[in-house]
């Protein structure tokens, strides 16, 4: 995927998969070691290519050191354990206002923990995702209508809200057209992009059911299907994309009662599968 951000004017619905607050990662360090080790390199590797760090994200980084040595060698040694964690995220793209903090913490103190190879586990830097932060982001993109797909991980969804079909019918209306062309450049200038495309219907009440006109299966599936084969006849190769209609079983507003509520469960939403 292209290392800049595209920003696309779609409406974003929701995001799966995504936790409040903070998560934590921790890269270890041989005794008197600041230099990352390549199994070290490597699981930050996996991190990034997992996307469970993701470009964008809010970081802090903070390194420790074993009681093993005075306190300034430690306050140097956590310090520049951190700063080569920084660096090698850097070099993979991170950029380096998004991490707020890179501090070196010092030894950690064990009253109870001897000798002279110290402690290993305290030999890390840990790397703290502000996950409470990227909500804050991602509400003011909403509030913006827009949504940034680079920040989106793997089996995350976002919502074209204005998608539309005729009643009752599979078929795209003209209006439709700006944001089917939006969700077009971002497979376009992202090669490597994978997604499905998730059709879902309003009303509450029985799940919904096949229907003759469109070979026994439902209305939601075949409106999926119907941008599947926009973005196919587009040029967008079929093995990118994947489709299916879920019906009215995942609704935004549980009890609908205006035609606003019913309008806002009619949408059609993309999930990412791969980046």
């Amino acid at each position: 995927m292209k290392n800049a951000a595209i920003i696309i004017c779609l409406v974003l619905f929701s995001v799966a998969g995504r936790s409040q607050g903070t998560d934590t990662f921790e890269v270890f360090f041989p005794l008197n070691i600041s230099k990352l080790s390549k199994e070290s390199e490597a699981y930050l590797d996996r991190l990034i290519s997992k996307d469970t760090l993701l470009h964008g994200d809010k970081l802090t980084v903070l390194g420790y050191a074993d009681f093993v040595g005075g306190s300034g060698y430690n306050d140097t040694l956590s310090m520049v354990r951190a700063r080569n964690v920084r660096e090698y995220l850097v070099k993979a793209g991170f950029k380096e206002e998004d991490i707020k903090l890179c501090l070196g913490k010092g030894k950690i103190d064990r009253a109870n923990v001897k000798g002279k190879e110290g402690y290993a586990p305290d030999r890390k830097v840990q790397i703290i995702i502000d996950r409470a932060e990227m909500e804050k982001a991602r509400q003011a993109d909403e509030a913006n209508g827009t949504v940034d797909v680079k920040r989106l991980r793997v089996n995350q969804t976002f919502a074209l809200h204005n998608i539309f079909f005729k009643l009752n019918q599979p078929v795209l209306l003209d209006k439709s057209e700006p944001d089917l062309r939006n969700l077009l450049k971002i497979l376009t200038e992202n090669p490597s992009l994978k997604i499905q495309i998730e059709g879902h219907v309003c009303c509450m009440g029985p799940t919904e059911g096949t229907d003759s006109r469109y070979k026994g299966r439902n209305l939601s599936e075949c409106r999926a299907e119907a941008i599947y084969n926009y973005l196919v006849e587009k040029g967008i190769d079929k093995g990118r994309l994947k489709y299916e209609g879920l019906g009215n079983r995942n609704p935004i507003v549980r009890n609908e009662i205006t035609e606003a509520d019913k309008q806002k469960n009619r949408r059609v939403e993309i999930r990412i599968l791969s980046k």
